[in-house]
């Protein structure tokens, strides 16, 4: 009978831990998003009066606009998980 608690406790643990990992995602998407979403969306327009026009034309095209969505989508993720560490009380 007492193999059976500690089964049914260990099976319990597993899916507590799972049940966080699922929150945790969820709450690092949700904030990325949030992030994302303040940034522009077309690259060029994160042009500044210091930029020279040479480097403007860089910003322009499919594969720079991919470019950028990887690094704001990087960025983003970074910031929400430094801020999930931040909230998350210290286990010790």
């Amino acid at each position: 009978m007492n193999a059976y608690y500690v089964h049914d406790r260990i099976e319990a643990q597993k899916e507590f831990a799972h049940q966080a990992a699922i929150q945790r995602e969820q709450w690092i998407d949700r904030r990325a998003q949030e992030i994302i979403d303040l940034f522009p969306k077309e690259p060029l327009l994160n042009r500044s009066l210091f930029l020279p026009q040479e480097a403007c034309y860089a910003l322009m095209g499919d594969k720079a606009q991919e470019a950028y969505n990887d690094f704001i989508s990087a960025c983003a993720y970074s910031r929400a998980e430094k801020e999930w560490q931040q909230q998350e009380p210290c286990p010790f």
